[in-house]
């Protein structure tokens, strides 16, 4: 069920990245309008709040494809490992 959208999330980790650090800027952003709003401009405050939302969505998919990468790699052995282990097993 979730195997295609975590392949095609898995397929380009530098997009993954872009959008991670997209988010987390959005993010920063956000959190810098709240605090200045919660000290002199009080409406400052729900442009903060959208952005920090925008923020946390775009650097949550980001990351959920990074990680992805990272679990795709993890998990794929290549053909030259498959032998070193096959070797291994006959020789004990």
């Amino acid at each position: 069920m979730f195997k295609k959208p975590l392949a095609k999330l898995a397929a380009d980790p530098q997009k993954s990245w872009g959008r991670f650090k997209y988010g987390l800027g959005f993010f920063v952003i956000g959190a810098a309008l709240v605090l200045l709003g919660s000290k002199s401009l009080v409406w400052l405050q729900v442009p903060g709040l959208i952005a920090l939302a925008i923020g946390c969505i775009f650097a949550l998919y980001g990351y959920i494809g990074i990680l992805a990468y990272r679990m795709k790699s993890a998990f794929t052995l290549t053909n030259a490992d498959r032998d070193k282990d096959k070797q291994n097993t006959h020789q004990d």
